[in-house]
This record gives C-alpha cells, structure tokens and sequence, in this order.
C-alpha cells in the first residue's frame, strides 16, 4: 500500500477542515492541527488536469476525522489555495469529532464536497447520496441527499427519517405535572370549588 502525504487535502470531509475568512473582524490564528495523511493502493496526479484520483482502500487520516472509501477524486485549485471539489465514491465511511467532542459516523455510497465564497459568504457544504446515514449519540438519520453547510453548521435532507437515542421526554421536557398526594383513596376525584 502507498502512503501519500498531502497536507490539508481531504480534512474537507470531516472537521478538520480551517473554515475561509469572510468579512467579519480577523480571529486569533488557530494553532496548527497536523498533517492529512492519505493511503491508498494507488494515485495518480494529472497536472495538466489538476486532479488527483485515490484508488484502492483508500483511507485519510486527519486529527479531527477519518474516511474511507473505494476512489477519491480532487480537484486541485489552479493557483493552489483552498480545495474547491472532492468526490469520494463506493463505501463511504466518514468519522469525524465536532466541536463538543462527539462523535459523528456518516456512511453513503457518495460523498461531494463543495467550497466556494458568493457575495461574501462562505459556503462549505458535503452532501452524501446513495444509502446516506448519520449516527451519533443523538440517532440515527437518514435521508436522500442529505446537506450539510460546514461554514454555517446548517443541516437539510430530503426523504428524511430518524431513530432517536434520546427520550423525548428528556428532550422536550415534562409536559404534564406530576401527580399531586392526596390523602383520599386511589380513584377518588376530589373537588375543591373556590368562592
């Protein structure tokens, strides 16, 4: 198996990925996370295309998410900078920790990822089709596609079902007032009229 290592290439695909500047006031620089490492049985480069094809169990290592899959297509930019288009194709496995150190696992047969700024703002967003799946500690979600917008967090699926982890009680909280104690007999109604 050779090992690739390609800094910054494939940290698209989970949370790895350094989200662009838009507008807003410049942040503190964030410390540097590490290199992507990306194997695979084969890979070739077309510079004259400016793509990258992985073949062949290809895995991406990243500090914040792992991939997996059959075939990895990138689009390489042409004067370097941020990596505009990934396809990852057949046995779509993506692990990946968000912000509050929960895991998420997504599979699909196909996974796109998209980054392009338009008036100003950033759009970042991976969309899974063919069989897609979320699991997480709060469920598991499926839907055909199924969108998400990594620059503003902001999720959408069509066909959309979930099996929820949670108790929905816990969730939405009590609705109902728990029973008061009385002293009378179980059944009894009792009538406290006001006047």
């Amino acid at each position: 198996m050779k090992k690739i290592y390609f800094i910054a290439l494939l940290a698209a695909l989970g949370g790895g990925m350094l989200r662009a500047q838009t507008n807003a006031a410049a942040a503190a620089p964030k410390p540097s996370r590490g290199p992507t490492m990306i194997t695979s049985h084969r890979a070739d480069f077309s510079n004259a295309a400016r793509q990258v094809i992985y073949t062949g169990d290809v895995r991406v290592d990243d500090p914040q998410m792992t991939l997996t899959c059959e075939q990895l297509i990138a689009d390489l930019p042409p004067n370097g900078g941020h990596i505009q288009h990934i396809v990852a194709l057949t046995n779509v496995v993506i692990d990946s920790v968000d912000e509050k150190g929960q895991t998420n696992h997504a599979t699909s047969d196909k996974a796109i990822y998209d980054y392009n700024i338009q008036n100003g703002v950033t759009n970042e967003i991976i969309t899974l089709t063919g069989n897609a799946k979320v699991e997480n500690a709060k469920g598991t979600q499926t839907g055909e596609p199924m969108w998400w917008n990594r620059a503003n967090n902001s999720f959408h699926a069509d066909n959309y079902h979930m099996i929820s982890s949670q108790n929905i009680g816990d969730v939405m909280g009590s609705t109902n007032s728990p029973a008061k104690k009385t002293n009378s007999p179980p059944g009894t109604v009792q009538h406290n009229d006001i006047f």
